[in-house]
C-alpha cells in the first residue's frame, strides 16, 4: 500500500511538473517562429511615412483604435501649450507594463513604431495566437509622445524649456508629472523608455552605428544590480539576441551613469524594471524607418517575453558583454585628402557632419554641413568614406546668370556644372535666397566669395576633389558626397550663402 501511495504521488508529482512545463512553453512561441517579420508592411502605419508626426496627426490614429475597441483611454494629461497627452490602455492580463514616447520631442521613431505594433494588435492573420497571448496576460499601457510641444517645432525641450527627462525629482513640468502619475496609479511590473540618440554613436570603437543601444539604468550611484535593474537587465539581453539576425554588431549598451533626475533611473528605483531604448543611425535610412521596424519588432518580443516570463531565464552576466557605446563616426570621412594653407601643403584627414533642423513647413528636415575634424583619423570611420590619397582638392567654380534661367535647370543640367567643377550658382539680376535649397545640387551664391582654400577647418564643406589630370571625380556639396561617374540624384538640400 505503502509503495504504491509513492508512485502514485510521484506520477502526480511528474504530472504537476510537466503540466506547469506545458503551461510555461505551449504559449512560448518564440517571435522568430511567428511570420511577423517578414510581415511588417502589413502593420506599418502608412499614414505616418516620415520621421516628423504631429500632434494633430496622431490624434485621428488614436480614435480609430479607440473606437474599434483594441485601446482604451485613461488617464489623460494637458502639456504646457494644452495639447493633450494620451494615456491609452490594451490588454486584460495581470502583468502591466508601460510604454513612453517622444519626451524629447524630436526622438520620434518609437513613436511611429507604437502605431505599427496597435495595427498588429487589432489585426487578424496567422499570428493571432501571438498576440492573444499578449492580450490575454498583459495590460499595456502607452503614453505616445509625452512632449507634444516639443513635438510641433521638433526640438528636445518642452515649451518651458526644460528637458522632461531631467524633471523626475522636481516634476515641474506638467508633462512629467503626468507621466509620474501614471507609473505611481498603474505600478508597472516593467518601464520601456524610448528614445533616439544621436547617429554618431558607434558601437564601441568600431567603425559600426549603434542602431540600437540599450540600458538597464542604474537606480544608485555606485550601480548596484538588485532584482529590479536584474531583470531590465535581463530583458535587454533577450532583446540584443532578438536583434542580431537583422542587425549584425550594430547593438550597444548606454552609459549607465547615475542620473536622478532621469525617470529611467527614479522608475527603477521605484521598482519598475525600466528599459532604455535608443535608435541611432543605420546607413541609408535617413527616415530611419528599418529603424522603426527594429523597434516594431524587439517590442513586441520583449512584451512576450514579459507575458511567458521566459527573460528570467537570460543570463544576467551577457548584459555587461555588450559593447559601449563610442563616438567614433562622422557622416563623412575624405581621408588622405589634400589641405593648402599659406605656404603649407599636405595630407590629412576632413571629418565631415551635418547638423539637422525642421523647415518651414514642419514636416521635412534640412540639413548644412561643417568640417569638424582634420588629421589622424585612423580611428575614426564614416557612413560614407573615400581615399583622396590620389586626388588634389580644388574650390569649387562660381556661375553667373539669372534667376529664371536657374529655375529651368534640369537634373541633368546641373549635374553637368556638377561634373564642370561648378559648386555654385550666382543671380545676375538679384540677389539669391540665404540658407537651404531643396531638390538642387548647386549652391548659391551672394556676397562671399570662395576660398582659395578649399578645405579648412569649421568652413562649409564644399570644394572638388580632381584627378591628377584636373577632372572632377568627386564633389562635396554641403557636405554630402557626390560621385561624379555615377549617376548623380538630387541631395537632400545645399546651400545659400
Amino acid at each position: 500500500m505503502g509503495t504504491k501511495l509513492l508512485v502514485t504521488s510521484a506520477f502526480i508529482i511528474i504530472g504537476i511538473v510537466v503540466s506547469f512545463s506545458i503551461r510555461r512553453e505551449a504559449p512560448g512561441l518564440a517571435i522568430e517562429e511567428t511570420s511577423i517579420w517578414k510581415s511588417y508592411d502589413r502593420y506599418k502605419e502608412s499614414a505616418i511615412p516620415y520621421r516628423i508626426i504631429k500632434h494633430a496627426e496622431m490624434q485621428p490614429l488614436i480614435s480609430k483604435h479607440v473606437s474599434s475597441g483594441l485601446l482604451r483611454s485613461s488617464l489623460q494629461g494637458t502639456s504646457v501649450q494644452g495639447r493633450k497627452i494620451n494615456h491609452l490602455v490594451a490588454g486584460k492580463g495581470k502583468t502591466k507594463v508601460l510604454l513612453w514616447t517622444q519626451m524629447h520631442g524630436d526622438e520620434s521613431t518609437a513613436t511611429l513604431a507604437l502605431f505599427d505594433i496597435f495595427n498588429f494588435l487589432s489585426a487578424t492573420d496567422e499570428n493571432d495566437s501571438f498576440r492573444h497571448f499578449l492580450m490575454e496576460k498583459l495590460e499595456l499601457h502607452f503614453i505616445p509622445m509625452v512632449n507634444p510641444d516639443g513635438a510641433e517645432v521638433w526640438k528636445r525641450r518642452n515649451a518651458m524649456d526644460i528637458d522632461i527627462n531631467r524633471d523626475a525629482h522636481a516634476l515641474t513640468t506638467p508633462e512629467g508629472r503626468f507621466l509620474m502619475k501614471v507609473a505611481d496609479e498603474i505600478k508597472p511590473r516593467f518601464g520601456f523608455n524610448l528614445h533616439d540618440q544621436n547617429m554618431l554613436y558607434s558601437v564601441g570603437s568600431s567603425s559600426k552605428p549603434a542602431t540600437i543601444s540599450f540600458l538597464a539604468p542604474a537606480y544608485n550611484l555606485v550601480r548596484d544590480m538588485n532584482e529590479t535593474r536584474g531583470n531590465a537587465a535581463k530583458m535587454v539581453v533577450l532583446m540584443n539576441r532578438t536583434l542580431q539576425k537583422y542587425l549584425p554588431d550594430q547593438v550597444a549598451k548606454y552609459s549607465d551613469a547615475h542620473e536622478p533626475r532621469g525617470f529611467g533611473d527614479t522608475f527603477q528605483n521605484k521598482g519598475i524594471s525600466t528599459v532604455l531604448i535608443e535608435s541611432g543611425g543605420y546607413q541609408n535610412d535617413p527616415q530611419k524607418q528599418y529603424i522603426r521596424k527594429l523597434n516594431f519588432y524587439v517590442l513586441l518580443s520583449a512584451l512576450h517575453a514579459i507575458a511567458d516570463e521566459s527573460y528570467e531565464q537570460e543570463d544576467m552576466e551577457q548584459y555587461h558583454a555588450i559593447p559601449d557605446n563610442g563616438r567614433f563616426l562622422f557622416n563623412l570621412v575624405i581621408r588622405n585628402a589634400e589641405i593648402v594653407k599659406d605656404s603649407l601643403r599636405y595630407r590629412a584627414s576632413v571629418g565631415i557632419n551635418y547638423s539637422a533642423s525642421v523647415d518651414g513647413t514642419g514636416k521635412r528636415l534640412n540639413y548644412v554641413g561643417a568640417i569638424e575634424e582634420l588629421g589622424d583619423m585612423h580611428n575614426n570611420y564614416g557612413y560614407h568614406e573615400v581615399d583622396a590619397s590620389s586626388f588634389v582638392s580644388i574650390p569649387g567654380k562660381v556661375i553667373t546668370m539669372k534667376k529664371g534661367e536657374w529655375e529651368k535647370l534640369s537634373l541633368e543640367s546641373e549635374a553637368a556644372l556638377l561634373r564642370q567643377g561648378y559648386l555654385y550658382v550666382r543671380f545676375s539680376d538679384q540677389r539669391s535666397p540665404a540658407g537651404p535649397v531643396r531638390n538642387r545640387l548647386l549652391n548659391l551664391m551672394n556676397g562671399i566669395s570662395v576660398s582659395s582654400r578649399p578645405i579648412a577647418l569649421y568652413q562649409y564643406p564644399n570644394f572638388v576633389l580632381a584627378a591628377s589630370g584636373g577632372k572632377p571625380a568627386y564633389a562635396v556639396v554641403n557636405g554630402f558626397l557626390v560621385d561624379l561617374s555615377k549617376k548623380i540624384s538630387y541631395l537632400p538640400n545645399t546651400y545659400g550663402y
